[in-house]
């Protein structure tokens, strides 16, 4: 399935993109609403303590999630920690009850998705191969994206993506359960059929081949090994045969499976030309906490994760800093500045911005931690491009969901002219 809305004054860079989209309710965050379902659920402080990061069991394991206990949880164990996560429970039903008890509102949501409605608030379109196309996909995706669906136009059941945010300071005292919050993030619960098979357009490849820069998502919806299989040897195959002439980064994600994410990487690995992943992706994939103003642990964290994924180049992005490890490193200074502007904006104005508040991000302050951080890292190895994000403390009401969406799409204007 096809649809296409062009926009006036587009940019020359092609742009494709795929492979995650997906219906999201973002949440209003309500303290009341989580007393209440804490207290509902009578959960207790020693039931937290058997989370890990990330919402990785102490076992190695990840819980089935088939209760609101079960998934207060989770989510309370992530905030008390201060991180995000994607939690998939065994029903969307659990997903849908949830949200009743918040007010929200209905985006687009995925990695892919996103970031195509990201660059086009500043004047490129896209090509996006899409796993599902509803109603929403419909009315919200704006002009500038043409589109094609996995899925057929009888297909258009709704499986939505609960976003919480939550804020930092936030005070958590029910029960015995006591904490304060230390950071803003946010916890993505879905139980999605649509992401979870990935199916993709068998027309999306050849409308991909000439893209000047190629962006695909991560596959950690997908808990069926056979289906990852299959959904990974299709990708390959598309990404093998337009890498001569396509720059292909992935944006990397936290998985329920974490031997599903070591199978995307070792199979994709050859096809890719970036690897980018968040600060908490970062931390999952070396499996333990880092501090990410200490330039040491950065820097061995780094260094671990380029040498076992075996990538060209590596991106990390976190609230304080971004960064580009490997040979040839520096040339992406411009993509890294691109994706810190657009997560800004998204940060500060949510999606009421366009390209005047963008343009203007250039003159906001930059973090000074982060400068920094930026300047011990590159004087310490020469393979790594590190430049501050911009200092946000005045953001009064943040959204946290889709900053790395927003980041993964600012590189592409300037990943599109690499090769």
């Amino acid at each position: 399935m096809t649809c296409s809305r062009h926009m006036d004054g587009n940019k020359k860079q092609k742009i494709a993109l795929g492979f995650h989209a997906c219906v999201d309710y973002e949440l209003e965050w309500n303290l009341s609403s989580m007393e209440h379902l804490m207290e509902e659920c009578e959960v207790h402080a020693g039931e937290l303590d058997s989370v890990g990061l990330n919402g990785v069991r102490q076992t190695g394991d990840t819980e089935r999630i088939e209760s609101m206990k079960g998934l207060m949880i989770e989510i309370l164990s992530c905030m008390r920690q201060g991180t995000g996560c994607e939690i998939i429970p065994e029903d969307c039903g659990l997903c849908r009850e949830f949200a009743k008890n918040f007010s929200y509102k209905i985006t687009i949501g995925g990695t892919a998705a996103r970031a195509a409605i990201a660059i086009g608030k500043i004047g490129y379109e896209s090509t996006l191969g899409m796993c599902c196309f509803n109603q929403y996909m419909e009315d919200l995706l704006p002009a500038g994206i043409t589109c094609y669906s996995g899925t057929g136009p009888d297909h258009d059941e709704v499986y939505p993506h609960i976003i919480l945010q939550y804020p930092s300071g936030v005070h958590i005292q029910v029960n015995d359960i006591d904490f304060t919050t230390s950071c803003h993030n946010r916890i993505l619960i879905s139980r999605d059929p649509d992401s979870m098979n990935m199916v993709i357009a068998e027309d999306f490849g050849n409308q991909a081949g000439d893209a000047d820069v190629f962006l695909l998502s991560c596959f950690s919806e997908v808990l069926d090994a056979s289906i990852l299989t299959k959904r990974l040897d299709t990708v390959f195959n598309l990404l093998a045969g337009i890498r001569d002439r396509t720059f292909v980064i992935m944006e990397d994600g936290c998985y329920v499976n974490g031997e599903f994410r070591r199978m995307v990487h070792r199979k994709l690995a050859p096809v890719l030309d970036v690897i980018s992943m968040n600060e908490d992706e970062l931390q999952d994939f070396v499996g333990k906490r880092i501090q990410i103003l200490d330039p040491d642990q950065v820097l061995d964290g780094v260094s671990c994760v380029y040498r076992s994924l075996k990538v060209p180049l590596l991106i990390i992005h976190t609230h304080a800093w971004a960064l580009a490890y490997g040979t040839g490193s520096h040339d992406l200074k411009e993509a890294l500045e691109g994706g810190i502007m657009l997560a800004s904006a998204r940060y500060v104005y949510g999606d009421e911005f366009g390209i005047d508040e963008y343009r203007n991000i250039r003159t906001w302050n930059v973090n000074e931690r982060g400068r920094e951080f930026s300047k011990q890292v590159m004087e310490e190895d020469p393979m790594v491009c590190c430049i501050p994000c911009r200092d946000l403390e005045f953001a009064k009401r943040p959204t946290t969901v889709g900053l790395g969406d927003f980041f993964a799409g600012g590189l592409l204007p300037a990943l599109a002219n690499r090769k």
